[in-house]
């Protein structure tokens, strides 16, 4: 039993982790329970066996980074961004950046009126 719940949360994480990582992070969250609970078994079979408890450490360890990356991913959503918001930014950009000009352009203008004088 041991080994086949061993086996299903190293699967289990494996997935979360490949989900986690990619635009399905939502998805994500069933392996992780799913590893989450056969970690969880792991542990209570190593404690009546007395066996070593490394893979319950590896399985954990990947469940632990998938969920963060989940909960990072579900938290800061970059997608969201209104794309109005962003042409509104870059016209701003542009029109600040052709007021300098004209500025820049003017000053040098009128250095070169006061130079003759």
């Amino acid at each position: 039993m041991k080994k086949f719940f061993s086996i299903l949360g190293f699967i289990s994480a494996i997935i979360a982790t490949i989900l986690a990582v990619s635009k399905f992070s939502n998805l994500a969250v069933a392996p992780i329970i799913i590893a989450f609970i056969s970690g969880l078994l792991v542990l209570f079979y190593s404690k009546k066996e007395q066996t070593k408890t490394k893979t319950i450490q590896y399985i954990f360890l990947l469940v632990i980074i998938s969920l963060s990356l989940t909960i990072y991913k579900a938290v800061i959503n970059t997608s969201d961004l209104d794309d109005s918001l962003i042409k509104d930014d870059i016209e701003q950009t542009e029109l600040k950046e052709e007021d300098n000009l004209e500025d820049s352009e003017n000053l040098f203008n009128n250095k070169g009126s006061d130079d003759k004088f």
